[in-house]
């Protein structure tokens, strides 16, 4: 019997057995969506709000965000959405069991511009490779950036790893999805005439 408060946005791993049972957090057997740095949460809230049969997860390291968003879920009252604050990479390694996520969301990722900051960039192959475990078979991850030398960088990670299929012909990206909610920084971007690029692959990891 579980006795965690599954109302309250703040998701504190330290009531739980590691790697989380996603049945356990929310209560449900719903599918499950996870999104890497979800800056104010502008995104999330409406994703999930518009989702109300799958449980969100999102990730953030920046905590002033993290609280903003913690804040306005519980305003909300978001019964389908968890915030934990905490490193991507350590997430990924130590919190979600394989096959957790049926999508994944990195909106915006820091292009780290300049040369000697790039091995900063989130989206590598070892990024990637860990990724696709915790992701279900079929499990759609989306990326959306307005940097362009990000986007080829990515464009080229993705083709040396045999486990993702791009869901866009090439060039491998499309620059609308008049579906999709807008994060904040897209709409600034977008009202200063850039273009955003969205990517989207599906995860063709075989389960052993």
């Amino acid at each position: 019997m579980s006795f965690h408060n599954h109302r309250n946005p703040l998701l504190d791993i330290s009531e739980y057995y590691l790697p989380l049972d996603m049945k356990e957090v929310f209560h449900n057997t719903n599918e499950s969506a996870l999104e890497i740095g979800f800056g104010d949460g502008d995104f999330l809230l409406e994703t999930a709000r518009k989702n109300s049969k799958l449980n969100f997860i999102g990730l953030e390291i920046k905590r002033s965000r993290f609280q903003n968003a913690v804040k306005r879920a519980k305003k909300e009252e978001a019964e389908n959405i968890k915030f934990l604050h905490m490193d991507a990479k350590i997430a990924l390694d130590e919190v979600f069991k394989p096959s957790t996520f049926s999508i994944v969301y990195i909106n915006f990722p820091d292009p780290w511009p300049k040369d000697k900051q790039k091995k900063h960039r989130i989206i590598n192959n070892k990024f990637l490779e860990r990724l696709s475990q915790i992701m279900k078979t079929n499990g759609v991850l989306e990326i959306a950036s307005d940097h362009r030398d990000y986007i080829n960088h990515i464009l080229e990670v993705f083709k040396g790893i045999g486990s993702y299929k791009s869901v866009y012909p090439p060039p491998g990206y499309t620059n609308t999805l008049p579906d999709r909610p807008e994060t904040k920084f897209e709409t600034e971007y977008r009202t200063e005439g850039r273009n955003i690029y969205y990517l989207a692959y599906l995860n063709q990891r075989e389960i052993t």
